[in-house]
């Protein structure tokens, strides 16, 4: 069993009496069956995220009948096994998670894709002689596992024929730090934010990227578990129209949603955060996202499960039908 979703399946073992809760009372017509929900990130709250920080900050899950609390999310705090688990309502992932979840048996839909194309890449200095991830060989490589990262990092391996076992790899954190001082030779990114600040810090930094090796994933999704679902129609309605909302206001107003990012985060700093937003409104444009924010592409979809076979990250064709649940989503 792949190492990521042994943690996964622990937690889900471990968390199981979370799900075995007494149901709400009785919602009114048309309103969502449960107000109070939470939605993980995958990382710290930034522009990454600004969809649901300027749906919650400007009203947008109020006006929806919801109450929504944001929890960050990182290397321990990874956003599929505590959906899977019922810790939490809603979370954020990569598409590719999405599928190999559910080829382990674990029951999560697609709700939306926000990000129609990837922004992982992999960081190196300029000077340390990686140019691909054949020079990853001998080197100590920083990994998150258990999320979208690991899943390209492994299917870039395979397309260039690289030894996993040959590299060391050694657990990520928050902090670049270890990258900066040179104690990590290649540390995975998304492209949006770190690689600006790693510069901005005086490092001369590359980024090799894994559709460069023909490895062309999907982005940030929003998912929940198939129960969830099922049982809260409305309340996942309301929550997906209302980021949705979130979304198209950053987007047309991408400054106003930088000062309120800030106020939601004060850790973070202005021009950080108008980097972000010009790299991530590119990944929210691209492809379908030009003519539909947040469209499940069955087509793109289909691409990425194929892709992700002839890489033998999934054994077998995934039920693209039950796995992308697009009715939430309207598209002219």
């Amino acid at each position: 069993m792949p190492r990521r979703f042994l943690l996964l399946l622990l937690l889900l073992v471990g968390c199981s009496a979370a799900t075995n809760q007494a149901p709400p009372p009785s919602a009114a017509p048309g309103a969502p069956e449960v107000r109070q929900v939470s939605m993980r990130l995958q990382w710290f709250p930034q522009w990454q995220f600004a969809g649901y920080i300027v749906a919650l900050r400007k009203g947008y899950y109020a006006d929806a009948g919801l109450e929504v609390t944001l929890l960050p999310g990182g290397p321990d705090l990874v956003p599929l096994p505590l959906v899977a688990a019922g810790n939490d309502s809603f979370g954020s992932t990569g598409a590719d998670t999405i599928l190999i979840a559910r080829e382990q048996g674990i029951p999560v839909v697609a709700l939306a894709t926000w990000f129609q194309t990837s922004p992982v890449a992999f960081m190196v200095h300029s000077d340390a002689g990686i140019s691909g991830p054949q020079d990853f060989v001998g080197r100590r490589v920083a990994m998150f596992y258990g999320d979208n990262v690991e899943t390209e990092y492994l299917a870039m391996l395979q397309a260039a024929e690289v030894d996993r076992s040959a590299i060391q790899e050694i657990p990520g954190d928050y902090s670049i730090a270890p990258f900066l001082e040179r104690r990590i030779d290649v540390w995975p990114v998304y492209a949006t934010d770190q690689p600006n600040t790693a510069r901005r810090l005086g490092a001369e930094v590359d980024l090799i990227f894994a559709r460069d090796y023909g490895v062309q994933l999907l982005g940030d999704v929003l998912f929940t578990t198939e129960s969830f679902l099922h049982t809260h129609p409305r309340t996942v309605a309301a929550f997906v129209t209302a980021t949705l909302r979130g979304w198209e206001d950053a987007l047309a107003n991408p400054d106003e949603a930088i000062e309120l990012i800030l106020a939601y985060n004060p850790e973070l700093e202005r021009e950080q955060l108008i980097f972000e937003a010009s790299e991530t409104i590119k990944l929210l444009r691209y492809g379908a996202g030009e003519r539909c924010l947040g469209l499940n592409d069955p087509t793109v979809w289909q691409a990425q499960a194929d892709l992700m076979q002839q890489l033998e990250l999934l054994s077998d064709p995934p039920n693209l039908e039950a796995a992308i649940q697009g009715q939430f989503v309207a598209c002219p």
